[in-house]
C-alpha cells in the first residue's frame, strides 16, 4: 500500500506541485504526462540512499465516468550505495504500476484504489511514484564482482566474521579461549 502526500506537511508538499493532477477538470478519455526525476526530487523526499537520479516517468490517466485509471511507467537509473562497500552504484528502473482514484465522502487507500474527498480537486502522484521507484530496490544491493571499492572490500574481509586469523598483530594464541566453544559450533556446522 502507498503512503500519500497528504500526510506530509504543507512544506513537503509545496516541492512537489508540479505533480498535482487536477482530476475534477479532466475530460473524459485518456490524458498523458510526463515527469522527469532527478536527485531533488529524492532529497526532497528525505531519502538519503538515493543519491542521484534520472528516471522518466509516462503517467497515462483514463477518466471514466467517475473513476479515474492510473498507469504509469517508470524507466531509468538511480545511484544508490553498495551494501558491501558503501561507494555508489547504479540501479536501473523499469516498472509499471496501474491504480484507480474516484471521489467519495472521506480518504481511504486500498491496495490500488484510493478515495479523496469530494472537497479535493487535486490529486498528487509524486508519492505513488517515489514509493513504485523504491519497490524496485532489491533488498541487498551490490556491485557486480570486481566492481566493489578494492579498499573497502579488503577491510570487509578483513573484519568479517569467521576469518581466520587474517590480522597480523592478532595470533591464534592470543584469542580468548572461551571463544572456542563457539567455534566448534560453528566447525560442526
Amino acid at each position: 500500500m502507498f503512503v500519500s502526500l497528504r500526510r506530509f506537511n504543507s512544506t513537503i508538499l509545496e516541492k512537489f506541485d508540479e505533480f498535482d493532477l487536477s482530476l475534477k477538470g479532466m475530460p473524459i478519455g485518456t490524458q498523458e504526462f510526463s515527469y522527469h526525476l532527478g536527485g531533488n526530487f529524492f532529497r526532497n523526499m528525505e531519502n538519503a540512499d538515493v543519491s542521484a537520479g534520472d528516471v522518466n516517468v509516462t503517467l497515462s490517466v483514463k477518466h471514466i465516468g467517475d473513476i479515474y485509471e492510473l498507469f504509469f511507467t517508470i524507466n531509468g537509473v538511480i545511484d544508490i550505495p553498495c551494501d558491501r562497500c558503501l561507494d555508489p552504484m547504479e540501479h536501473h528502473v523499469d516498472t509499471t504500476y496501474a491504480m484507480s482514484v474516484k471521489y467519495g465522502d472521506d480518504y481511504y487507500e486500498g491496495d490500488d484504489q484510493i478515495i479523496i474527498p469530494e472537497t479535493e480537486g487535486m490529486f498528487n502522484v509524486a508519492r505513488t511514484i517515489y514509493d513504485t521507484v523504491m519497490l524496485t530496490i532489491p533488498i541487498m544491493h551490490v556491485h557486480e564482482d570486481g566492481l566493489c571499492n578494492e579498499e573497502m572490500s579488503r577491510l570487509l574481509e578483513q573484519h568479517s566474521a569467521g576469518q581466520e586469523f587474517k590480522d597480523e598483530e592478532t595470533s591464534p594464541e592470543e584469542c580468548d579461549p572461551r571463544w572456542d566453544a563457539l567455534k566448534k559450533l560453528k566447525d560442526n556446522n
